[in-house]
């Protein structure tokens, strides 16, 4: 299987093991790890402001789209990781003005914590790029 690894980078939380931002798999398929409020060097954007770190998870998933070779609108999946219900209308807000749109699936759990506590919101996201968008 052809794979294009998005962003390789170490990671702080782990024995630093090797992950990718997101992986292009098939030509068609974009894989992202969970996106979180933070910039690429691990700065926290809206230390406890969940709509915040919505806001820069979704602005990451952007990015990695883009790098991948695609954009929102081919975003197909989210899935959606708060660590308080209370957090779930500031964190959709955040998200339907990135999707507008979009019509992509999504789930929404609520969780009791994420890998650092600092952490509000994660949000996964799969998307499909089209072979004439991709220039494939």
């Amino acid at each position: 299987m052809t794979r294009t690894h998005i962003h390789k980078y170490q990671t702080r939380y782990h024995a630093q093991a090797t992950y990718s931002k997101a992986i292009r798999a098939r030509g068609d398929f974009v894989f992202m790890q969970g996106q979180v409020g933070t910039l690429l060097d691990g700065t926290l954007i809206g230390e406890d402001d969940p709509g915040a770190q919505a806001d820069q998870a979704c602005r990451n998933i952007q990015r990695w789209m883009e790098e991948a070779g695609g954009s929102l609108s081919d975003v197909c999946k989210l899935t959606v990781y708060v660590t308080d219900i209370s957090y779930r209308p500031a964190v959709y807000e955040a998200i339907n003005r990135w999707f507008d749109g979009v019509h992509h699936c999504s789930t929404g759990v609520v969780v009791q914590g994420l890998a650092d506590p600092s952490l509000l919101v994660e949000i996964d996201a799969m998307g499909v790029i089209d072979d004439d968008a991709a220039g494939t």
